[in-house]
């Protein structure tokens, strides 16, 4: 399927970034196939939060493993 091979070449294609730029990337990819619109960009605030989320989360996760440290 489209998707899939799509899925595949952006994992190809960034997987010499952080994990956590491929998470948005992916997420970011699935959320606008679900919505794409030529008129009228209508994801933005969705995109806005999986950033936010991820870069939460890799704060929280860089916190923890100094606490550990």
């Amino acid at each position: 399927m489209l998707k899939d091979r799509i899925q595949e070449l952006f994992a190809e294609l960034f997987a010499n970034y952080d994990t956590e730029i491929q998470d948005i990337i992916s997420r970011v990819l699935l959320l606008e196939q679900e919505h794409i619109s030529m008129k009228l960009p209508r994801v933005r605030t969705q995109i806005d939060e999986i950033i936010s989320q991820v870069a939460s989360k890799a704060i929280e996760d860089t916190a923890g493993s100094k606490v550990q440290e």
